[in-house]
């Protein structure tokens, strides 16, 4: 699933409203939770996982906890930027 389908799923949902408003309120949680984690912060989304920051003497990389399946993770190097801001 992709960032744009998402957006299309919510739109089937509710028509209310609009997909540009849609696409502006998914890239706002976006970058909050990007700059929450650039802050060191852990980004809890309930019934959802949990991310945080893992330091290491050579990288820095993002964690994914999920709620209850295991489930692989890869960030991707928009948001390793974000982060290493």
């Amino acid at each position: 699933m992709t960032k744009r389908d998402i957006i299309q799923k919510c739109h089937e949902k509710d028509h209310d409203f609009s997909k540009s408003l849609t696409e502006k309120v998914l890239n706002f949680v976006l970058e909050e939770i990007a700059l929450s984690l650039s802050r060191g912060e852990k980004v809890k989304l309930s019934g959802f996982g949990t991310w945080s920051i893992k330091k290491t003497s050579k990288k820095v990389s993002v964690k994914f906890k999920p709620s209850k399946k295991l489930l692989s993770y890869l960030n991707t190097s928009n948001l390793s930027a974000k982060i290493n801001r």
